[in-house]
C-alpha cells in the first residue's frame, strides 16, 4: 500500500477489485459452513486498503477490455452462487471467479515484472503457504481457498522475480 501511496507501483486495479468482491463471497461461503479461515479477513481488509490507495492517489491503473472480461466473470459467479444458494458452489466458484480476474495482472507482470511492490508479495506468499500448511480440514470450505490462494500467490511472485533476472541479462 505504500508503494501506491508513493506512487511507485501500478497495481492493476480490475485484479484487486475483483479478489476484494471474491473474498468477501468467500468469506460468506466460508462463514455460511463455519469454517471461517482468519486469512480470509485479512485478505479482504488487505484488499481494501490496496483499492483505497489507488482511489485516493487517483493512481493511472488503465483498464483494458480484458478487465472488464474478467470483471463480468467475477460478476457472474456472484449470480451463480446467490441462484445455487450453496456455500461449496459459492466458494468454487468465487476461486474461478479469482482465477479470470489474476489474467490482467498475470499479464501486467509478464511484461513488466516491477509493476507490483515485491515485499508485500512476498509476504502475502510466506502467509499463503502457512494458509495451507494450517488447513484443519480437507473439504471443499476448508482447504480449496487457501491452496488456490497460495498457487496464484507463487504464480505472481514469480513472474515479479524476473526482474532480477532481466537485470542480470540486461549486464551481460
Amino acid at each position: 500500500m505504500k508503494s501506491v501511496l508513493q506512487s511507485t507501483s501500478r497495481p492493476t486495479l480490475s485484479a484487486w477489485l475483483s479478489w476484494w468482491i471474491m473474498d468477501l463471497a468467500i468469506l460468506a461461503g466460508m462463514y455460511a459452513k463455519e469454517a471461517v479461515a482468519v486469512q480470509m479477513v485479512a485478505y479482504v481488509i488487505g484488499c481494501a486498503f490496496v483499492i483505497g490507495a489507488c482511489l485516493w492517489r487517483r493512481a493511472d491503473l488503465g483498464w483494458t477490455p480484458l478487465d472488464s472480461k474478467c470483471m463480468a466473470l467475477v460478476l457472474g459467479a456472484l449470480v451463480l452462487w446467490a441462484l445455487s444458494g450453496d456455500a461449496n458452489f459459492a466458494i468454487v466458484m468465487s476461486l474461478v471467479a479469482i482465477a479470470a480476474s489474476c489474467v490482467p495482472l498475470i499479464k501486467n507482470l509478464w511484461h513488466d515484472p516491477t509493476r507490483e511492490p515485491l515485499l508485500p508479495w512476498i509476504l502475502i506468499t510466506i502467509g499463503g503457504i502457512f494458509g495451507v500448511a494450517a488447513i484443519p480440514k480437507w473439504t471443499i470450505a476448508d482447504a480449496l481457498t487457501p491452496i488456490v490462494f497460495a498457487l496464484f500467490q507463487i504464480v505472481c511472485l514469480s513472474l515479479m522475480a524476473r526482474r532480477f533476472c532481466d537485470k542480470k541479462n540486461a549486464s551481460v
